[in-house]
């Protein structure tokens, strides 16, 4: 079996299931490499009412074309002394609407869909991608989406989320930003660092970690959230 069928095959079993949780937990920049294969890992540790909570998420990724990458995720969610557990899947489709450097901004559109596992509650959302070189050495990045959940568990509803970003280009390996998280379960800002870390021919590994702030009484104190590709 190839890597298309492989990727496929992933896809379409997360679909299947009506894929929640796909709020946008990192602001996402609106480029697709062609024929680019990912391998993903997230982590989120909360800290609400003195109770740690560590989210995880572990993806695999590939771009079909230079306009649509695919990817399907894993989501596990530990609390503290209580070890790990399954807790749903996510599948994500982002679509470079435009070529970098073309117009005034660029544009992409991202499509995630998610479901729990262990209760009747699954999630859709269109977000839309938007990056701006505002100077040689400054970059503006957002992320708005429209989420819709619903199932037997859970009480319909729409939801709005905007994620923002403002970033430093001091080196290919270490880029400072600000980043802000809204939604209608946090509202947050904080600093985060970012970097690429060039291997041999197209390999190269991306990290980045951020300290988010509670806004109001209903989001943690303090989120701590990082992550790693490994692009090949």
């Amino acid at each position: 079996m190839n890597k298309f069928s492989i990727q496929c095959g992933l896809l379409l079993c997360t679909l299947n299931t009506l894929p929640v949780y796909a709020e946008m937990n990192r602001v996402y920049h609106p480029y697709v490499e062609q024929y680019e294969r990912e391998l993903e890992y997230g982590f989120t540790l909360r800290d609400f009412n003195n109770e740690k909570e560590l989210l995880n998420r572990a993806g695999i990724g590939y771009a079909w074309n230079d306009k649509i990458f695919t990817e399907v995720y894993l989501l596990t969610e530990s609390i503290t002394h209580e070890g790990k557990q399954i807790r749903g899947y996510e599948a994500e489709i982002k679509w470079q609407l435009t070529e970098q450097g073309e117009y005034w901004a660029d544009w992409g559109l991202l499509l995630e869909a998610g479901t729990a596992r262990e209760i009747s509650s699954h999630e859709i959302s269109l977000g839309i991608l938007w990056e701006k070189e505002l100077t040689n050495r400054w970059v503006a990045t957002a992320n708005a989406s429209a989420e819709y959940e619903y199932g037997s568990d859970i009480v319909d509803e729409f939801e709005t989320a905007l994620r923002a970003q403002l970033r430093y280009r001091y080196s290919v390996t270490i880029e400072p930003a600000i980043e802000f998280y809204l939604d209608d379960q946090d509202w947050a800002a904080g600093p985060a660092l970012m970097g690429t870390v060039k291997l041999s021919g197209r390999k190269q590994m991306r990290w980045e970690l951020g300290l988010l702030f509670g806004l109001d009484e209903g989001t943690p104190e303090n989120t701590v959230r990082g992550g790693f590709e490994f692009e090949f």
